[in-house]
């Protein structure tokens, strides 16, 4: 009994420190994303498979086999033209919503 005890205890630990691992390894991509430390290397883009200066970029996918499916979270190369588009700044205004608020101030509203 003390055996399967131990055993699970070192399941949990080990299934903690990939986790922990993951997520750190995930932090520290971001962070020089943000610096800009990360340059765009010269290698075939994962979608277009064309030769250009790309970033990696994390996707995720999902494949079949004999009726399991599995889904995994990997990073790579995309070119500027396959990357995914940034969202909008949401303190930035657009045209309708700057309108509307001359609108209001016109009225005494603000």
């Amino acid at each position: 009994m003390a055996e399967e005890d131990q055993h699970s205890r070192f399941l949990r630990k080990n299934l903690a420190l990939s986790k922990a691992y993951e997520i750190s390894k995930k932090d520290k991509f971001k962070e020089k994303v943000v610096k800009g430390e990360i340059k765009p290397e010269t290698v075939a883009c994962y979608r277009c498979k064309k030769v250009r200066p790309c970033l990696k970029f994390s996707i995720m996918e999902t494949g079949r086999a004999e009726g399991a499916v599995s889904v995994s979270n990997e990073y790579v190369p995309l070119c500027d033209e396959c990357a995914p588009k940034r969202k909008k700044n949401p303190s930035e205004l657009n045209p309708k919503q700057i309108n509307a608020l001359l609108k209001g101030a016109k009225k005494g509203r603000i």
